[in-house]
Formats: C-alpha cells, sequence, structure tokens
C-alpha cells in the first residue's frame, strides 16, 4: 500500500491539495494530511476550512512514499519552516517522490534540492528559480525523477493523475481518470 504525506499549511491553495488528496484516496493509495501548526484545523486561502488527519510533528516516524506541497499564498510561510525544509532534504535523501504544485516549488529551491532539476511552478515565479535549477520550464506538469511539479490550480486533476500513475501505474491513473470523466 502506497503512502503520500500532504503538508497543509495556512494559506493553501484549496483546489491542489483535496483535488489530489480525493483522487489518490480513490485509486486506494493512502493520504495522510498533515498541519504544518499546532491546530489541524487549517485554513485554506479560500477560507475553506480543512481538518489535517494529523499534526506534521506526529508523523516524523512515518515511513511514506511521497512528499505533497500543495501551493497558495501560504507559501511565503511554509518556505520559512525548517522543519519543512528538513523534510524536504530528508525525502530527496532518500529517495522518495516529492511533489508540489504552483508557488510550492519554491519550497523545494529553498530546501536547496533543485540545483540539478528542471521544474514548472505558477506562472510569475521563474524569475526566483533564476541559477537555483538545471532549467525551467513551462510544462503543465513536470516529472524530473522523483520529483514533479506543476502550475497551479488548473493542473491539479492532471497533476494527481500523473502522481496516481507514478505511485501505481498508468491503468490506476485511467481508471480513477475514467470514473471521475476527466478529459
Amino acid at each position: 500500500m502506497k503512502k503520500v504525506l500532504v503538508l497543509l499549511h495556512p494559506g493553501f491553495e484549496e483546489i491542489e491539495a483535496i483535488t489530489a488528496v480525493d483522487l489518490l484516496r480513490r485509486a486506494g493509495i493512502t493520504v495522510t494530511t498533515a498541519s504544518v501548526t499546532k491546530d489541524l484545523k487549517i485554513l485554506g486561502s479560500r477560507n475553506v476550512s480543512v481538518m489535517a488527519d494529523a499534526l506534521l510533528s506526529a508523523c516524523a516516524d512515518q515511513i511514506f512514499d511521497m512528499l505533497l506541497i500543495p501551493g497558495g499564498p501560504g507559501v511565503d510561510a511554509l518556505r520559512m519552516r525548517p522543519e519543512v525544509l528538513e523534510l524536504v532534504r530528508k525525502f530527496r535523501n532518500e529517495q522518495g517522490y516529492i511533489a508540489a504544485i504552483c508557488a510550492a516549488p519554491l519550497v523545494l529551491m529553498d530546501a536547496g534540492i533543485t540545483s540539478n532539476l528542471t521544474v514548472t511552478s505558477f506562472p510569475g515565479s521563474e524569475e526566483e528559480f533564476t541559477g537555483q535549477v538545471r532549467s525551467y520550464v513551462q510544462d503543465r506538469v513536470h516529472i524530473d525523477g522523483k520529483v514533479i511539479t506543476s502550475r497551479g490550480a488548473g493542473t491539479s486533476e492532471e497533476f494527481a493523475l500523473t502522481l496516481i500513475s507514478l505511485l501505481l501505474n498508468p491503468e490506476a491513473a485511467e481508471q480513477v481518470r475514467q470514473r471521475i470523466v476527466a478529459r
């Protein structure tokens, strides 16, 4: 059984987080949403309250196959959280998958793992990656080894289906795609 850890932070982009959680769970993947604060209740960027499954601190000793970081305006504060940056480095060092969408690839940059990667992100943040990545692309979803990046809320469904394909197989992603009547 594959396991994914999804970081929920104040100001997270609801579509990016909830779409991924929903589709991953439809595929039979175990998903744990973890609050990076000391409260399980997290307020997203559009004032949608979400109850996390656990506090990030309670997930420290668990093993996950993938770390998923949604974007949103809350990423600015997330970029300054040492425990989050260390978690990104840990996943990279242990060869786990790391998925980041919208502005969240900036967290990967701040963790110091992007120098040999090609990434994409929310339009307008390209300049921040100058000199910090191998290259920057404008793909809707980009896979570079075990690091998957995506552009934003409008790519959430494609992003989540890509993650299912990587964690399980393309057939599992296709089954979910058909069940939700996606393009």
